[in-house]
């Protein structure tokens, strides 16, 4: 009996660490750490750009959806070199010769604002300069920042006609360090692409 209470107290002393073994493990884990780390923020940093870039994507698609459901064109139009986008009727006051509903109440049609985080931009595609144009408040209709956006620069549109078709269009999604996903516009069907994260190499 004495001998077994033995044993099992040497087990027990040989099964701890001294702190010379954890401060090595924790020596190991800070290096580990340390190299992980900055692959780990590129992963974020990219997921934080594609998702941005996709919410636009959809943005762009439900364009559109607007264009053929309602039968007037619509615009999208974004802020080069900024954070904010738009959703706009091609007209202050769309004509309804197309519509289903000719009848339709002109403020019944959308109009739609966002905004990137601060650390992301919109820029046109790569060697292209955008041209900007300021727009009256009351293309805004009832938006709730609409004088913010009266006093933006605003790209080239992008239409978007109740026929389906589009214009051919790509632009990017950027970040200070060159993070880019590209969005392309199809002239023909209207549907929007995005690419995938990659870093530019002269943003």
């Amino acid at each position: 009996m004495l001998r077994s209470s033995r044993q099992s107290r040497l087990i027990r002393v040989r099964s701890g660490f001294s702190l010379l073994e954890l401060m090595v493990v924790l020596g190991l884990i800070v290096v580990i750490a340390s190299i992980a780390a900055p692959a780990l923020m590129d992963r974020m940093r990219d997921n934080t750009l594609y998702g941005a870039a996709d919410q636009v994507r959809q943005v762009l698609s439900e364009a559109r959806t607007y264009a053929i459901d309602s039968g007037i064109d619509y615009q999208f139009r974004y802020e080069p070199e900024g954070q904010w986008f738009v959703v706009l009727p091609t007209e202050i006051e769309p004509a309804t010769a197309n519509s289903v509903s000719s009848d339709a109440d002109t403020s019944e049609y959308m109009r739609l604002s966002g905004q990137l985080e601060e650390e992301l931009f919109l820029r046109a595609e790569k060697d292209e300069v955008d041209s900007t144009e300021q727009l009256e408040a009351t293309w805004f209709g009832g938006l709730p920042d609409s004088s913010t956006l009266a006093g933006k620069g605003w790209s080239a549109p992008i239409y978007f006609r109740f026929d389906g078709s589009a214009s051919d269009r790509i632009f990017r999604v950027m970040d200070k360090d060159g993070r880019t996903a590209e969005l392309s516009v199809r002239g023909l069907t209207g549907a929007v692409r995005l690419s995938g994260v990659y870093v530019e190499a002269n943003p």
